[in-house]
């Protein structure tokens, strides 16, 4: 019998790396099972996929982002061939394992499956029923979960050369360091999961880097919910990091509470970006999601990282027990004025098998039942101010995050006299009046600003805000593309940076205007300089 495992990535390039099912194929080997690995995008044709594969078993890896893509694949697959057998596992299986036709379906695989699917595959191979049990559910058993304790017993994708056809110097690749989360926050599945917290051993760690270095590998996603948790682990991490993987981005994801000086000084060393997990300004709604914050800690460690020029983002949910769109225009408000380089918002997702999930009815959540499982309605945030917010998001996602205003949107702010929350208010009302338009995002962002200012009768700011607007707006195009740009400032650079310190006010009575042409250059050692045109 012939096995082959089918990964779904959201999308071809990027993040095209079926971490997962390598995982299995790896855990596989190593008992002396064969089988191949055939990795698909969203954008690849279901139907025409299972239409090309020919092998006696195949397991499939399903996540929320591709469940439908494999409904219809599994579809065409046993239709095709009704003699297959068929297993499934992901963290769409382990959440909603009830959704999944177990007369399709020869068993399912439930939590982590290194030590799981060897097992009933062996058993498969050797003629014999699947033995349900530890992680493996099979018809009319009961549900149960594995989770390795010991990782060091666990084969290394990366050390074992199975991903070397995968990682391309354009991509990102997924590098797990943990597995586990010791917090119980209801919107995510570790709420009702495994709370265990497991790392992979120290040595494993560093022959896995020398890997990633060896392979000119360029951008590394960490998997660790909560990289910082372990502080004198998470130090000597970055120290390693700092000594033997310069010309590699991370990305890792923290709780900002958690930092320190130090810590943030480590960051500090790296090229490197922290996603951390706001979700809510509302202490009251923090605390009816599990996940009490003190306001204080978090500012403390945000201010941390703006310290030490490190680049970081905010997640916030939209829809929230108890939350409004009043509550998450506050959010909003509280996000942008923490500076962060980018603000990623969440429609909130009731996912099977988490504490929110289960009190979805007493709370008055409604949701789909299906594949994202997103709210539609709640008693504090109805349907129709979840569409206004999700309005809000996709212009804070435009306005201020792809178009980089985090350095000069304060100004802005202070020029206008409005609130983060009503200027992405009037940036959509102004996308919708110009409809479908060639504009990029940097002219988008100009012709917004000059016409607010305009309408408000507040032209004075309009040379010193463009100005710095502009400034920006160079740097970024130059960090992004590479290419040089020619920037025309009303002001000085020097003086600009004054906007720091001093008040808009304060600024226009004391600075003269300097007219400038300026080019924008990088430097080897990436520092900036501005030459006279």
């Amino acid at each position: 019998m012939t096995i082959e495992l089918v990964s779904c990535c959201y999308e071809k390039g990027n993040f095209s790396f079926p971490l997962g099912a390598l995982c299995i194929k790896e855990a596989l080997l190593s008992h002396s099972i064969p089988c191949t690995v055939r990795n698909a995008s969203l954008s690849d044709n279901p139907q025409k996929t299972a239409d090309s594969i020919h092998t006696d078993i195949v397991g499939v890896s399903v996540y929320l982002w591709n469940r439908q893509w494999f409904d219809t694949f599994v579809d065409e697959l046993v239709r095709k061939n009704r003699n297959v057998i068929l297993f499934a596992g992901g963290a769409e299986v382990t959440a909603n394992p009830g959704s999944f036709d177990l007369d399709i379906y020869r068993f399912l695989s439930l939590g982590e499956g290194e030590e799981s699917v060897p097992r009933a595959i062996s058993a498969l191979l050797r003629g014999e029923a699947v033995t349900p049990g530890d992680g493996i559910v099979t018809k009319g058993s009961p549900f149960s979960f594995s989770c390795p304790q010991d990782l060091s017993t666990l084969p290394s994708v990366l050390l074992a050369h199975a991903a070397d056809t995968y990682i391309k110097e354009s991509d990102t690749v997924l590098w797990e360091l943990t597995r586990g989360c010791p917090y119980h926050c209801a919107f995510c599945f570790e709420s009702k999961g495994l709370h265990s917290v497991r790392h992979f051993p120290m040595e494993r760690i560093e022959a896995e880097l020398a890997y990633l270095v060896s392979h000119h590998v360029h951008d590394v996603f960490v998997l660790d919910p909560t990289f910082n948790m372990d502080k004198e682990r998470t130090k000597t991490i970055l120290r390693m990091l700092a000594e033997k993987a310069k010309g590699i981005h991370f990305t890792f994801e923290n709780r900002a509470e958690l930092l320190d000086k130090e810590m943030a000084h480590l960051y500090g060393q790296l090229d490197c970006s922290l996603q951390l997990g706001m979700q809510s300004s509302d202490q009251q709604v923090l605390n009816t999601i599990d996940r009490a914050t003190k306001a204080e800690a978090f500012e403390k460690g945000v201010a941390l990282l703006r310290d030490e020029g490190i680049t970081f983002g905010l997640d916030v949910i939209i829809g929230l027990p108890g939350d409004s769109l009043e509550g998450f225009c506050r959010s909003l408000d509280y996000a942008i004025s923490q500076k962060p380089n980018n603000i990623d918002i969440f429609l909130l997702s009731l996912l099977p098998g988490t504490t929110l999930a289960e009190r979805a009815e007493s709370l008055g959540l409604v949701h789909d039942r299906q594949s994202p499982y997103q709210l539609k309605d709640s008693p504090t945030f109805p349907h129709a101010d979840l569409l206004k917010a999700l309005e809000l998001k996709e212009a804070t996602d435009l306005f201020y995050t792809k178009g980089q205003a985090y350095q000069w949107f304060p100004i802005l702010e202070a020029a206008s006299g409005l609130p983060a929350h009503r200027l992405m208010g009037l940036f959509s009302s102004f996308r919708t009046f110009l409809g479908e338009n060639d504009l990029d995002v940097y002219e988008l962002q100009d012709r917004f600003v000059r016409g607010l200012l305009k309408k408000l009768g507040k032209t004075a700011y309009l040379p010193v805000l463009t100005s710095y607007m502009e400034l920006y707006q160079g740097i970024a195009f130059l960090l992004e593309t590479g290419e040089s740009p020619i920037i025309n400032l009303l002001y000085d650079p020097n003086d600009l940076s004054k906007l720091e310190t001093l008040s808009l006010e304060e600024f226009l009575t004391t600075v003269k205007r300097q007219p400038c042409t300026l080019g924008i250059l990088q430097n080897p050692d990436g520092s900036i300089e501005f030459v006279d045109q």
